[in-house]
C-alpha cells in the first residue's frame, strides 16, 4: 500500500518537517549561546534571564539524572513516534510532529552535554527557551487538529 499523507510528494519524501525539527535544534542552541553571553557581559533584560533547569516539565518534576535522559528518550520515541505517524497518516500538519521533536530532541541534547536544560526567556512564573515553545505550539497544534478532526468527522475527510 503506497504511503498517504504529506509526506510523499512526486514519489521522494516531503523532507519540510526533519527540516523544521533540525532548525527548532539550531535555533534553541543558538539563542541559549547568545541569552549566555548577553547574561556574562551583564548585557540581559528583564525577559533575558540565563538560568539551568535539572528537572523535568518546567521544574515540577525531578528524577536522577539517568532516569530523566530514559524518560526523555522514551517520550520522544512514544509521543514523537506517535506524531510522526499521525502525519504520516495524514491526520495532522507535518509540522506538529517536527516542532515536538525538534524541541524535546534540542532539550535532550542540552541534559545531555550540560547536565540541565538552559533555559533564557522570563516570563511571568516561569523561565522558558525556544525549545520548550516549540514543543508547546507542536502539541497545540495536535490538540487542534485532533478537535478539528472529530468536528469534521470521518465521512468528510
Amino acid at each position: 500500500m503506497p504511503a498517504r499523507g504529506p509526506d510523499i510528494r512526486d514519489g521522494r519524501p516531503d523532507l519540510r518537517p526533519i527540516v523544521i525539527a533540525s532548525g527548532v535544534v539550531i535555533l534553541d542552541a543558538t539563542t541559549k549561546m547568545l541569552a549566555g553571553a548577553l547574561g556574562s557581559h551583564g548585557l540581559a533584560s528583564a525577559f533575558v534571564v540565563p538560568t539551568q533547569n535539572a528537572d523535568f516539565s518546567l521544574g515540577l518534576a525531578s528524577a536522577p539524572f539517568p532516569i530523566m535522559l530514559a524518560l526523555a528518550g522514551l517520550g520522544i520515541l512514544g509521543f514523537g513516534g506517535y506524531l510522526a505517524l499521525q502525519a504520516r497518516r495524514g491526520n495532522i500538519p507535518g509540522w506538529v510532529p517536527a516542532l515536538v521533536i525538534g524541541g524535546a530532541v534540542a532539550n535532550l541534547l542540552d541534559r545531555l552535554v550540560f547536565g540541565a536544560v538552559h533555559d533564557w526567556l522570563y516570563l511571568p512564573k516561569v523561565t522558558v527557551n525556544v525549545a520548550d515553545i516549540a514543543v508547546l505550539i507542536g502539541v497545540i497544534g495536535y490538540v487542534i487538529s485532533a478537535l478539528l478532526a472529530r468536528k469534521v468527522g470521518p465521512e468528510r475527510r
